[in-house]
């Protein structure tokens, strides 16, 4: 899907572009691979108050992109190894803030120019087992980028880079263990 658009501001552009393909290997192993790229010019957001409670906007460029790949491998029926990572990176670069007045118009004001930048990356695998109708064992292991870990969002920081910077940082990591068990209250009673 690719969507355009252009308004009459001159400093206003908008595109977005997503897409995904999906192979089967064979009867056992598939992938997905999905992508969306989004981007928007002078786009107004919500900055705040001043002292005296007159709000403040900012007029920012920001892109926004995540790329999805998923696996599953079926050793049987009910047994299957599926594999998730996910990586998404947002930048948002504050061009200019404005107060509003009573008319909604933008007086701008003086501010400092700076960024935001927000990653998220993350890789999921979930060993299932269905030993049983309703009854199933699952471990899992989650990796994920720690809350304190920052990729510097200023100078060449392109989509490869960034992603290529987040392996260097400190990941978290999670061992989970499920087990579910289905009682059929009706096969109990039959017992008795």
């Amino acid at each position: 899907m690719f969507t355009n658009f252009f308004n009459s501001a001159p400093n206003k552009y908008y595109h977005k572009v997503q897409g995904g393909i999906r192979y089967r290997f064979n009867n056992r192993f598939s992938m997905d691979i999905n992508h969306s790229h989004e981007t928007e010019t002078d786009y107004i957001i919500y900055a705040g108050r001043e002292p005296n409670n007159e709000p403040i906007v900012s007029f920012v460029d920001f892109r926004d992109i995540s790329t999805l790949m998923t696996g599953i491998y079926n050793f049987t029926p009910r047994i299957n190894l599926s594999l998730r990572a996910r990586h998404y990176l947002s930048v948002v670069k504050f061009n200019r803030l404005a107060n509003v007045d009573l008319k909604g118009n933008t007086i701008d004001k003086p501010g400092n120019r700076r960024y935001d930048n927000v990653n998220i990356f993350n890789v999921d695998a979930f060993f299932t087992w269905d030993f049983r109708l309703g009854s199933r064992l699952v471990i899992g292991y989650k990796n994920w980028l720690g809350e304190n870990e920052i990729v510097n969002p200023i100078g060449k920081n392109t989509y490869i880079r960034n992603l290529s910077q987040t392996f260097r940082l400190r990941h978290g990591k999670e061992f989970t263990l499920r087990f579910i068990y289905f009682l059929d209250y009706n096969q109990l009673r039959k017992k008795r």
